[in-house]
């Protein structure tokens, strides 16, 4: 439907998508596909609270597809009940009433129609084929055909539909039937707030509905249910037809607006497969387990034993299954050739060649994304191949500016890639190496061990005159040797001139030892022959000396005789 928004954010990495409510037809897509939950529908159990409180009447109309929800489904009867609930019927009930409106309106126009049952393919219509008005059927949904039913019959009652539908959300507010029904639960949100409320499905026994009962209409939320209850025809027939799915109802829809050949009736639905697979069913089972779960419950579900006769056309006046609908849509404004082509330039798109219409950005041609873009509703980067371009084109960049030479290899040694500097040292081009081996340009030894082992290998080659620092990586992923050349040709020669400097410093360290320890010893020898000298010298000296001075006592004597005289 194109009704997702995407705009920048402030971040240079930042966009925030919105719903266009003027483009939505509530089909739910973006609540079942957003992975992160992201999106999910408006919670009104609140307002249902708020009219049990009250004390006002409230009557539940539960849509079919309920049987394909939950085991034992009768027993979400018995727990509507404990829930407060005064009255609780089926929506087949009101999709017996449309069924037959369907049919009337056939026999007295005789014109081909689109079944409007569902609020998404009306939705679809008003919205964006707003021409294709005219071939809907101009007959309210079952919902709206219950709801009414029940005010009739029941004066001051609140009805609330519980369903599968977000759809319907939005639908019991639309100005041509507002007022049949108050609230529209899903199931999902009404299965929370019964455990909310400490009512456990476990714990409730089966239950019955209120009267009166449907016949054939409990296999409306399935592919084809409302031909089955309109007419029973066959799966081949040309007449009538049963389509499900958005995609497929477009196409069905722009059937109606291109040809005169049409099906009288086709049943549109907008969830593939019909209700039982809507955006708001909880169940775990996948599609065919809860179809086989819906077509055992109406085989075994009470019919109104009044069923055979014109007894669902006296339940409400033909008048109040009439609608209208109405001109919806919004139209975009139009940008001229020469703004296209800027836009479509922005994103390198400059030649019909180049817009390759893939439809990944969810436009069916790179036009229409155009368009969208002038009237803000797309970001121009919004385009895969464009980005897959921009970061492959990055990462040449960064590849073809590094000075490391990078070589990627196939396991078996094939080469598929080569930057700028590996050119430079194999001395080959790029277009001349892929698809060699790499054995037939240099050493492939590190490239095998890094196939073999599946690990990183590193080593140090010679490849033309160069002395290459070589680490090959092995990628899993993508299974491929991406082999990194670092060229230490300069640091290598850088190295063996410090290695030289090294070893004549210390040859000369040494030599300068060696005439140290010369010197020093010639000096030692020096000082000891002149200390033996000064030794013999100084020793003659004092025994000479020792020798001429008189004893102690001979001098003491002779003074003495002196003396006396």
């Amino acid at each position: 439907m194109k009704a997702i928004k995407v705009e920048r954010g402030p971040g240079p990495y930042e966009v925030h998508a919105s719903v266009h409510e003027d483009f939505c037809v509530n089909c739910g897509t973006c609540i079942r596909e957003c992975p992160q939950k992201a999106k999910r529908p408006r919670v009104d159990t609140d307002k249902v609270r708020e009219i049990l409180r009250r004390g006002d009447r409230v009557a539940v109309s539960l849509a079919p597809s309920f049987a394909a929800v939950i085991d034992r489904p009768l027993r979400l009867i018995t727990a509507l009940r404990k829930a407060g609930f005064c009255t609780v019927q089926e929506t087949a009930l009101g999709a017996e009433m449309v069924s037959r409106a369907h049919m009337k309106i056939l026999e007295e126009s005789g014109q081909p129609y689109i079944g409007s049952a569902c609020p998404a393919v009306v939705g679809l219509v008003q919205r964006h084929y707003p021409e294709a008005i005219r071939f809907l059927a101009p007959v309210v949904s079952p919902a709206i055909a219950h709801g009414r039913y029940l005010k009739r019959v029941m004066p001051g009652v609140k009805v609330v539909f519980i369903g599968p539908c977000v759809a319907k959300k939005e639908e019991i507010a639309d100005p041509e039937v507002r007022g049949a029904v108050d609230i529209a639960l899903t199931f999902e949100e009404t299965l929370a707030w019964l455990n909310e409320e400490g009512i456990r499905l476990e714990e409730c026994q089966d239950g019955q509905f209120d009267g009166p009962f449907p016949s054939r209409a409990r296999l409306f939320p399935a592919d084809g249910g409302l031909l089955r209850a309109t007419v029973d025809c066959g799966l081949l027939s040309k007449t009538y037809l049963s389509v499900s799915g958005m995609d497929e109802s477009i196409e069905m829809v722009r059937h109606f607006l291109s040809s005169h050949d049409v099906p009288l009736l086709v049943d549109l639905l907008g969830c593939p497969g019909g209700c039982i697979a809507g955006p708001s069913i909880p169940s775990k089972r996948d599609f065919f387990e809860r179809r086989r779960m819906l077509i055992e419950y109406e085989k075994s579900a009470q019919s109104s034993p009044d069923a055979a006769s014109d007894f669902y056309e006296s339940l409400l006046p033909f008048e109040e299954l009439k609608r209208s609908f109405r001109d919806l849509k919004v139209p975009l404004a139009r940008p001229s050739e020469k703004q296209i082509r800027e836009i479509l330039e922005r994103i390198g798109k400059y030649t019909p060649e180049d817009e390759l219409n893939c439809g990944s950005c969810g436009y069916s041609s790179c036009r229409d994304k155009a368009i969208a873009v002038f009237n803000g509703m797309a970001d121009p980067e919004m385009c895969i191949p464009y980005m897959r371009q921009r970061a492959e084109s990055m990462a040449n960049v960064v590849v073809n500016a590094t000075p490391d030479g990078v070589i990627v290899t196939t396991p078996d040694g094939t080469i598929v890639d080569v930057n700028l500097a590996a050119e430079t040292m194999i001395r080959k081009k790029k277009k001349d190496a892929v698809g060699k081996h790499i054995s037939s340009i240099m050493d492939a030894t590190l490239f095998e061990e890094a196939a073999r082992t599946m690990a990183t290998s590193r080593g140090e080659i010679t490849l033309n005159g160069l002395v290459i620092d070589e680490q090959i990586i092995y990628v899993p992923d993508q299974k491929l040797l991406v082999g990194i050349l670092m060229d230490i040709t300069e640091e290598r020669r850088q190295m063996e001139v410090r290695k030289r400097v090294a070893e004549e410093a210390v040859e000369r360290a040494r030599r300068v030892i060696e005439e140290q320890m010369e010197v020093a010893q010639k000096i030692a020898g020096l000082l000891g022959e002149t200390t033996a000298e000064t030794k013999i010298s100084l020793t003659t000296l004092m025994n000479v000396i020792g020798e001429e001075m008189p004893s102690s006592g001979s001098t003491k004597s002779g003074s003495g005789g002196s003396s006396a005289h």
